[in-house]
């Protein structure tokens, strides 16, 4: 939580409905997640990890969202820049930063896709949900101001970082139901 002094503290971070219904959402994508590591119990071991790991992920993110920590990154970076020098030149670096992301978020996605690729249809579009929400995370913790105010622009009543939060959540839950929807096999399936 950002306080009156501009610094974090911890606390809650987006006391607002929509903030506890990202909240909710990252929690019942873990769950539903958490179902299908359950569901591959006696099935495929890398699919029940996988499933597992982005229970974990989900829950993880969802605890992220209220105490706020990527502001805490953004204001150890900004200390940082400060301290050694090259705050003037944050800009260069902030664009640097969110180029490098993109690429990571690309290569990391391809990666992923063909680790993954086995364990069939529902787990590669949960992938894909994984690489939007991570990337957002990760480009709002660049603290970069104009990207910042670009995410707070409203279509229609909705924020655009309200739509790529909550849509790749979305997409992570498509793939879970996905998932639990096939029938499974006596030996598990994938």
């Amino acid at each position: 939580m950002v306080s009156p002094d501009n610094r974090w503290h911890p606390g809650i971070g987006d006391p607002t409905a929509m903030g506890w219904a990202t909240v909710v959402a990252y929690a019942a994508a873990a769950a539903l997640c958490a179902v299908c590591a359950k569901r591959e119990a006696r099935g495929n071991g890398r699919a029940r990890r996988f499933w597992f790991a982005l229970a974990l992920i989900m829950l993880c993110l969802g605890i992220n969202k209220e105490l706020d920590l990527q502001s805490w990154l953004t204001e150890v970076g900004r200390d940082l820049a400060i301290a050694q020098g090259w705050y003037d030149s944050r800009r260069v670096v902030q664009g640097a930063f969110i180029a490098s992301l993109a690429l990571a978020g690309a290569l990391a996605q391809v990666w992923l896709y063909r680790t993954f690729r086995d364990l069939g249809a529902a787990a590669r579009v949960a992938l894909l949900g994984l690489a939007l929400v991570m990337v957002f995370v990760l480009v709002r913790a660049a603290g970069f101001h104009h990207v910042d105010a670009m995410l707070h622009v409203e279509l229609e009543g909705l924020r655009i970082n309200w739509i790529i939060e909550l849509g790749g959540i979305a997409i992570i839950v498509a793939g879970a139901a996905a998932r639990l929807r096939r029938p499974q096999s006596r030996f598990g399936d994938s």
